[in-house]
């Protein structure tokens, strides 16, 4: 009885190891951010895991790549560096609730024509999720934000992803500080950080 419970055991014990060996960090303990190597654990493909099922046709819009120097500094300072997103999604789509009112369409269209006008400048995408949910979910789910986006400018713009990196924040970087409906929506986001 003792050797068939041993060997459940060790069975057991190999089992967990296995899946605790696949899914450790680096140093063994969670980091206070991921980025997209360090998470893939969670997602193992980056580009089928969010909308699998959706495929952006390029579009091209050579016709604002001739931007100056001054223009595309001009333009950097202007626009809009976020899009936010629904309660427990990573999915780009149009958001008017809870004081937001916004076209992430629009928003990344404009990221796309500066980087095609000035291939030397890169983008780095920070997911951001309001404090509902366990730290590494959130982590999780502030990486397939960052990632879903990197898609959408890959795919639909033709931007070269080696141009786009990924980091995620999870829940420890909040734009609001409130525990209500507006202020979870305000932290639920991608913020957009362009590198010369």
């Amino acid at each position: 009885m003792k050797r068939k419970m041993l060997f459940v055991l060790g069975i057991l014990l190999s089992v967990a190891f296995l899946f605790n060996g696949c899914t450790s960090t680096r140093n063994g303990s969670m980091s206070p951010s991921y980025t997209e190597t360090e998470n893939a654990k969670y997602v193992t493909n980056p580009y089928t895991q969010t909308n699998a099922s959706t495929s952006y046709p390029n579009i091209n819009i050579a016709e604002n790549s001739k931007l100056t120097p001054e223009e595309i500094k001009k333009r950097i300072m202007s626009i809009k560096k976020e899009i936010h997103f629904k309660f427990n999604s990573s999915k780009i789509e149009p958001i008017s609730q809870y004081g937001i009112n916004e076209n992430p369409d629009e928003i990344l269209k404009n990221i796309a024509e500066i980087m095609i006008a000035d291939s030397s400048i890169k983008l780095r995408i920070e997911g951001n999720c309001d404090e509902r949910g366990t730290e590494e979910y959130n982590l999780a789910l502030g990486q397939r934000r960052a990632i879903a986006v990197k898609r959408y400018l890959v795919e639909r713009y033709g931007i070269s992803s080696n141009r786009i990196d990924t980091l995620s924040y999870g829940e420890s970087q909040p734009l609001n500080s409130g525990h209500n409906e507006y202020a979870w929506a305000q932290n639920r986001r991608d913020h957009f950080v362009f590198i010369r």
